[in-house]
């Protein structure tokens, strides 16, 4: 076995036969990798057709980061990686297999409608990033911290200099920019690593009274209620934060939360089953109706197609000739806007086992990775909750980038040294 030294120590060496390389980046370097690679590892940019080379990019992102995925591969053990490998071979193999059947799609097309599942492959294609970048947790947490507060920092400037005209109307012509009815002028930001920071800060209140980080917690609030505006996120990102604020609490502050989310929980059964029904559905606007028929028509389809409930029906491409709108008859449906159905209806109940094993598997990673008391390893925990509280509306395939980058982010932290730390270690490379 050849040895070859490294100056941080051992790095993701999870199996029998850990490795490393011979020098790290200069560490500026490094930083600066890190600031483009994450956002194209969360896919901040995979649905902005407001930004075409990022946009574009994006979308190609799996496939030229494939040599990492390889490379952590044949190189490391990762924890999990089983796990990840059945989910790939699953979502990427049967999966269009079962389009081309059910939907009469053709080889093309069925490959084709694989291209929003390959984000799952980050998990080993960050993991080799960060094992030949070999970043500290100082780096990584001011990378991620510090892209969290540019978002927040950037949705407010846009909000501030954009003219009303830049507004649209219709989501085919911009994913950033929107002019609803209910909801008026709204700006739809790639939320991840914002809302991920949002955790950070309410982990640093709870965990080391940084009264800094709560306001900060609030202004994030703030932002969101005023320029983004999507009631499912905000909600979310409420309750995970008061469960944060829950566990974290003991004696009469734990009583006095609890009363205020049972109180909260009684004022939005009043608000919603009362005689502000109509007000609220309005408010909703035509989205609530829009799911409503989109699940009836999912529902029908899988009770007509048994096999379908087990294993899935694929997807179509939006560019196919006949698409989904037009096989089930109504033009407004999207698997991704019904949630769980919507992955049902795709990759059956055995993929959504799959699918929701994986979330959990970094849930349970983010828990056990030392040390205890890092804010940003905790909050890495804590956006998988939201994920799942989010799941409800949201399809978990619809950015799957972001828990595989927390898989890989969470796995490596334990093994990335703090900046001041400088001593040498011997490792051995998997022949």
């Amino acid at each position: 076995m050849p040895t070859i030294s490294a100056r941080r120590g051992r790095i993701l060496g999870l199996g029998p036969q850990p490795w490393s390389i011979t020098q790290d980046p200069p560490r500026t370097l490094t930083f600066l990798i890190l600031l483009v690679a994450l956002p194209l590892f969360g896919q901040s940019f995979h649905y902005v057709i407001d930004l075409p080379p990022t946009y574009y990019l994006s979308k190609a992102w799996p496939i030229l980061t494939l040599p990492l995925a390889i490379y952590a591969l044949v190189t490391v053990r990762l924890p999990w990686g089983w796990l990840y490998g059945v989910l790939i071979a699953y979502v990427l193999g049967l999966t269009p297999l079962l389009s081309m059947i059910y939907l009469g799609n053709g080889l093309v097309d069925a490959l084709v409608t694989t291209a929003k599942s390959l984000p799952f492959l980050y998990y080993f294609a960050a993991a080799g990033l960060l094992a030949l970048l070999q970043p500290s947790q100082d780096q990584l947490r001011r990378a991620l911290v510090g892209l969290g507060i540019g978002t927040f920092l950037l949705m407010a400037f846009l909000w501030l200099v954009v003219p009303a005209t830049a507004y649209r109307i219709d989501a085919a012509e911009s994913k950033l920019f929107l002019y609803e009815t209910e909801r008026g002028y709204r700006i739809f930001m790639p939320m991840f690593f914002g809302i991920l920071t949002m955790f950070y800060l309410a982990r640093r209140l709870v965990m080391r009274r940084d009264l800094l980080a709560g306001l900060g917690v609030l202004i994030g609030f703030v932002l969101l209620i005023l320029i983004f505006k999507q009631r499912t996120v905000i909600l979310s990102v409420a309750l995970t934060i008061g469960w944060i604020m829950f566990r974290s609490s003991r004696g009469w502050v734990r009583a006095l939360l609890l009363a205020g989310g049972v109180a909260a929980a009684i004022a939005v059964g009043i608000l919603v089953f009362g005689p502000l029904l109509a007000r609220v559905e309005a408010a909703l606007g035509a989205s609530l109706s829009i799911r409503q028929a989109s699940i009836r028509l999912a529902v029908d389809y899988i009770q007509g197609h048994p096999l379908v409930m087990m294993f899935g029906a694929g997807s179509i491409t939006r560019l196919s000739q006949t698409t989904l709108a037009n096989l089930l008859g109504y033009a407004h449906f999207y698997l991704a806007d019904i949630g769980w159905l919507g992955i049902v209806f795709e990759y059956g109940l055995t993929g959504a086992a799959l699918i929701i094993a994986v979330y959990l598997a970094t849930l349970r990673q983010a828990s056990i990775t030392p040390p205890r008391d890092e804010p940003l390893v905790r909050a890495m925990g804590d956006y998988v909750i939201y994920q799942i509280l989010t799941s409800a509306v949201q399809s978990l395939v619809f950015t799957p980038g972001e828990v595989a980058l927390l898989m890989a982010l969470v796995v490596y932290w334990p093994r990335a040294l703090p900046d001041h730390a400088h001593h040498r270690f011997s490792l051995t490379t998997r022949c």
